[in-house]
């Protein structure tokens, strides 16, 4: 009970009070209209019997290539929607809501309620489904704020429906249009009056998108209120939410692709205007910081919450860019984001990157792990040093699993976390990066960064770690400082595809095209574990495991490119 107090006690005063008013607001808001409105207040909001904005369609195109992937064919060829790895039929009218999928932070409830499978069906099916959503979801029902009526699923999906009006709504009656938009209004009014002020992040910067392109598919006093606030809360998020380096401010590379995608739409749907001129300036900081996370393959890096398909693809982002900004982006050789924490070298087809960043922002540490001083390592475009990836976000072993320090690149003592997780999106005390130096030349990087996660144990303990970036090899020299005979043990996750071999007592790292020799003052063993490259797909793959003894100690470790062996 004692440790459950100091936990919720750490967060909270890690929490800014606004976050704090906003949350307490909702929570009050949310109880009395659950319980006290009624029908005939919900049916104005779901559907307003007048309009005071008028349609002005004046969007743009949309930008990404349609979710034809969410559906697909089963074996008895009927439809199917897919998230996360969960298929369900594709059937009018729809379960909204399956019992089975009401549990922990409901995520497929909520993939299903942005409705982004609509853009894979026919022009004959797409409003079939608008339709049914609309007379089946009210607003204010007991827990309408988890999945329809949450402010992201509504932010999202919102913006899926008007670009489907403006491609193809012409082909609708006029009932049925004036249907759609009535919904669409009363959504937009619930929106603005439950902006998602208590999270913020990249949650809030979905509402500010939502607001964007209804206040240019409408026209009208409320459309003018709309812009007003979304632009107010834009220019905002551009100051607070972008790093001086370009990095989305949570240091989750696939939330930066995210949120890099949301401006870029954002810009896309804007007059010319100062916060459009201020968003032009930041964006290609935002690409350049993506095109640097990005892997051989073409993935983005796993570092926090994250899976290699969870968001837009970057290629596709950074096209986006190139058409509508036009700034050439080069891949960086010597990865340097001082302000962000991330470090690396790519060489060819060759990629390192090391994670000295801070886990997330103090008040918004949702997305972070417990990462501190981990790396990844492609090699002839095969990842072989990987961070887990995440299965899920329902609060439960395998989130605990994917968010843990012994799950990822870096040094445990007494198999303690860095920083105090838990349930799925709680943090406790945390780590912070201390003592942190960069020296980089033409063809490497040496980055050298201490945390003090471990230093609430006996001796108050320090890891400290440099590793040197080269273009064929790793070197990484760990040093526990201080502590009192903790056991320091050393973990390395391996991609699935890459074998370990071990010949003259001597460990090697084995892929397509790809040898790798391992060098180290201790004994390796390699264990079984899983990883999560994608939500909702498990996979078995190998850890490295260097004990090197009890703190204070230290260890070396060399991973080198060799030739091919015949």
């Amino acid at each position: 009970m004692v440790s459950k107090y100091r936990l919720l006690y750490h967060s909270i005063i890690n929490t800014r009070p606004s976050q704090l008013y906003h949350r307490l607001r909702l929570l009050i808001k949310r109880k009395l209209l659950s319980n006290l409105a009624g029908e005939s207040y919900a049916a104005k909001i779901a559907l307003p019997a007048e309009l005071n904005s008028s349609l002005a369609s004046n969007l743009p195109p949309a930008l990404f290539e349609p979710r034809e992937q969410l559906v697909r064919a089963s074996k008895n060829n009927d439809l199917e929607v897919g998230f996360l790895n969960v298929w369900r039929p594709l059937q009018s009218p729809m379960n909204w809501h399956p019992f089975e999928m009401k549990q922990g932070t409901r995520l497929w409830l909520l993939n299903l309620h942005y409705m982004e499978f609509i853009e894979a069906l026919s022009n004959e099916n797409w409003f079939r489904f608008v339709k049914d959503w609309i007379g089946a979801n009210k607003p204010f029902k007991k827990g309408y704020w988890l999945d329809d009526w949450n402010s992201y699923s509504l932010s999202i999906r919102v913006v899926v429906w008007m670009q489907q009006f403006e491609r193809r709504g012409d082909s609708l009656s006029e009932v049925d249009k004036a249907f759609f938009l009535r919904s669409l209004v009363g959504q937009m009014k619930f929106l603005k009056s439950n902006l998602e002020l208590d999270i913020g992040g990249n949650h809030l910067v979905k509402n500010i998108k939502a607001l964007l392109w209804a206040s240019q598919f409408f026209e009208g006093p409320e459309a003018d209120c709309w812009r007003e606030l979304g632009l107010k809360l834009l220019r905002a998020a551009i100051e607070e939410q972008v790093t001086p380096d370009g990095a989305h401010f949570e240091l989750s590379p696939a939330y930066h692709v995210q949120v890099f995608a949301d401006f870029l739409e954002c810009y896309s749907v804007l007059d010319d205007c100062q916060t459009r001129r201020e968003l032009k300036s930041i964006l290609p900081k935002m690409a350049q910081f993506l095109t640097d996370m990005v892997h051989p393959d073409g993935k983005i890096s796993l570092f926090s919450d994250g899976g290699l398909d969870m968001t837009y693809s970057p290629l596709e982002c950074l096209s986006i860019f190139n058409d509508l900004i036009g700034t050439p982006i080069e891949q960086s050789e010597i990865i340097s984001y001082p302000f962000a924490g991330y470090f690396g070298l790519r060489h060819l087809d060759t990629l390192i990157l090391m994670d000295a960043a801070e886990l997330a922002p103090r008040y918004l540490p949702a997305h972070g792990h417990g990462d501190a001083l981990s790396f990844e390592w492609s090699v002839a475009s095969q990842r072989v040093i990987i961070d887990p990836g995440v299965f899920e976000y329902n609060q439960g072993a395998l989130r605990d699993f994917s968010r843990s320090t012994l799950s990822h690149n870096t040094v445990t003592l007494d198999d303690e976390e860095q920083t105090e997780f838990w349930l799925a999106f709680r943090v406790g005390r945390r780590a912070s990066i201390t003592n942190r130096e960069v020296r980089a030349e033409s063809d490497k990087i040496s980055v050298s960064a201490a945390h003090d996660g471990y230093s609430r144990l006996v001796g108050k303990p320090i890891h400290k770690r440099e590793i040197v970036m080269a273009a064929n090899s790793i070197h990484i020299h760990d040093k526990i400082l201080n502590g009192r005979g903790q056991r320091a043990i050393s973990r390395i996750m391996l991609d699935p595809d890459i074998c370990v071999e071990k010949s003259d007592q001597q460990y090697f790292l084995r892929g397509k095209n790809l040898n790798i020799a391992i060098e180290c003052d201790f004994p390796l063993a390699v264990e079984e574990t899983i990883c999560f490259l994608n939500f909702g797909h498990k996979y078995q793959t190998k850890q490295l495991i260097v004990d090197f003894g009890m703190a204070p100690c230290s260890c070396t470790m060399t991973l080198t490119v060799c030739p091919i062996l015949s």
